[in-house]
This record gives C-alpha cells, structure tokens and sequence, in this order.
C-alpha cells in the first residue's frame, strides 16, 4: 500500500508539473521562430569582413560600446521582420578553436555548389550528407554547415 501511494503521489506531481509547463508561454507570447545565432569573436573587423566575403552578408546593424566603438555587428541577409542573423560579438574572453554552441545552419539553394565555389575561396569543406550537407568554419573555427533540404 505504501509503494502505491508514493507511485499516485508521483503522478500526481508529474501530472500537475506537466500542466503547469506543457502549454509553454500564453501564444502571444511564444516564440515562432529562430532568427539567429550569437557568436562570440576575437577580431570583429576581421569576422565582419569574412561573413561578407565569403557567405555574401550584408552588415545590417552594428551595436556600440560606450566609447563609440563597434561592440557587435549583425550580419545577415536583408532586413525586415523575417531576416534571419548572425550576430557578431567581440570578446576578449573568447579562445582560438570552435565555439561550444555547435554550428550555425544556413540554408542554402545548393550546397554542393557554395561548397565548391568556397573551395576556390580557400575555404576547405566536409561533405556529411552528399549534395545535401556541406561543413565549413570561419577564420576563428566556428563551424557552418551549409544546407539543401533533399529533394523528395
């Protein structure tokens, strides 16, 4: 009997748990959509230039410290309310090597095709998924898969 008690008691505050945050935030409220990833830099000239050259982003903001100077640039691909960003934050904490955040996706039409014209760039590529998924890293390691959905 006691062992059935603690089991209903369990259940019962996993089932109130799950009321309390199954739902998530009210819907006007909830997030529906990723606009972007935040990658901590050492040189913030240097990222701002290869993002541009490299992956064709456009500078769309820049954030400045209190001395005037560019803290953080977001970089992207046009503006307006569903532009998706990469922000570019200059830290001095930040060490040599890729970040821990994983990667940053960035869908693109072909994959095999930038991966191969980023080749000529310079720019070495991994294929994970042939046609598909292509991995490359910035000049500081971080890494970007470039991705094509498969066709069905």
């Amino acid at each position: 009997m006691k062992s059935w008690m603690m089991a209903a008691m369990a259940a019962g505050v996993a089932l109130s748990a799950g009321v309390a945050f199954a739902e998530g935030p009210p819907p006007e409220l909830k997030p529906h959509k990723v606009d972007g990833a935040g990658l901590n830099v050492m040189d913030l000239e240097a990222q701002k230039a290869w993002y541009s050259a490299k992956l064709g982003m456009t500078l769309t903001n820049t954030i400045k410290a209190a001395d005037g100077s560019p803290r953080e640039y977001i970089m992207g691909y046009g503006s307006g309310p569903d532009a998706a960003i990469v922000a570019l934050l200059k830290s001095p904490a930040r060490q040599p090597g890729p970040n821990a955040m994983g990667r940053i996706i960035l869908g693109v039409p072909n994959a095999k095709g930038l991966a191969d014209w980023l080749e000529t760039q310079g720019v070495k590529a991994r294929t994970v998924i042939p046609n598909a998924a292509y991995f490359i890293a910035d000049p500081e390691g971080n890494a970007i898969e470039l991705y094509t959905p498969p066709k069905p």
